[in-house]
């Protein structure tokens, strides 16, 4: 694709960021407000996303290949973190943090590229890639915040199974089994209230964009760990099992994501390094906007 048309293209998503971080510097959003765009994505629009797009789209066992896939950069990518906090020296509440920011992805970033690249074939794969990332958060990423966070007992009882998210991407996946499509007004409904998700997403995530000060070392390995190893990782398992096409490059830009937002929310609530979090989270979104153009002329 000629770069003016990518740019073309990209142009709504990168402004749609940056107006965040412009209302966020203009005191019109602050922290909770970023807070309550994304608990409106988490509750209602991501769900209503899932129900709208999944159910009508033509799945196949190579998706099964996308969560394989996943699942491996998780599992790959957590001893390479526990080594790197050691090997540099970190403090249990600063590797905390390099553990959940190199194996939480932020897919919700990487969803608006998926979208306007890829379509709603696009949107299911990154759907299904996401399902071993939100059980991974979680669970690994959280262990390990709960174990090095102030209140090492505390625990996210049942957090995960009563997740709207997960419970739409269920219900969809059953209904796609059974051929059920949701009545047309309902239909309209969701599609509409779906929409919603990605302006609502680059406005948190803007938003929610800080720079804090943080050991320089630190922050190189995190970066490197989540997106230079995902997408070592990405390239390297889509190949040995022979994944092409759209499959391949969804694959690819998710394994390549920056570090997800719970890696600054588990921070929070357990009194981990936060500005190491904060930090983290917003240079790799920094990175990611270089990577992700490259990457959707190259795949």
């Amino acid at each position: 694709m000629p770069m003016f048309d990518l740019a073309f293209l990209l142009a709504p998503t990168f402004a749609m960021f940056f107006l965040g971080v412009l209302l966020r510097r203009t005191s019109v959003l602050d922290d909770r407000d970023a807070d309550t765009l994304l608990k409106l994505v988490f509750n209602l629009t991501l769900p209503a996303l899932l129900l709208s797009v999944l159910p009508s789209v033509e799945l196949n066992s190579k998706l099964l290949l996308v969560a394989l896939i996943s699942t491996l950069i998780i599992l790959l990518t957590l001893p390479a973190a526990m080594l790197a906090g050691k090997v540099t020296g970190m403090k249990p509440q600063t590797s905390a943090v390099l553990v959940s920011g190199s194996i939480i992805m932020n897919l919700g970033f990487v969803m608006p590229f998926v979208q306007s690249f890829y379509g709603d074939e696009g949107l299911a794969r990154l759907f299904i890639f996401d399902i071993p990332n939100g059980v991974s958060a979680y669970t690994i990423a959280w262990a390990f915040a709960c174990r090095s966070g102030s209140n090492p007992q505390h625990c996210l009882n049942g957090k995960l199974f009563k997740s709207p998210p997960l419970l739409a991407l269920a219900l969809a996946l059953f209904m796609n089994a059974l051929s059920l499509r949701p009545e047309p007004l309902t239909a309209k409904i969701l599609l509409t209230t779906g929409t919603l998700t990605i302006p609502l997403v680059l406005l948190a995530l803007g938003a929610s964009f800080s720079i804090k000060k943080a050991n320089p070392l630190h922050l190189g390995v995190g970066i490197a760990l989540r997106m230079l190893l995902g997408l070592s990782l990405g390239l390297w398992l889509t190949d040995l099992l022979n994944i092409s096409g759209v499959d391949r490059a969804v694959v690819v830009l998710c394994a390549s994501a920056p570090a997800g937002f719970n890696t600054l929310t588990f921070a929070s609530v357990e009194k981990l390094d936060r500005e190491f979090a904060a930090t983290l989270v917003a240079a790799c979104m920094i990175a990611s906007m270089v990577l992700i153009p490259i990457l959707l002329t190259t795949l």
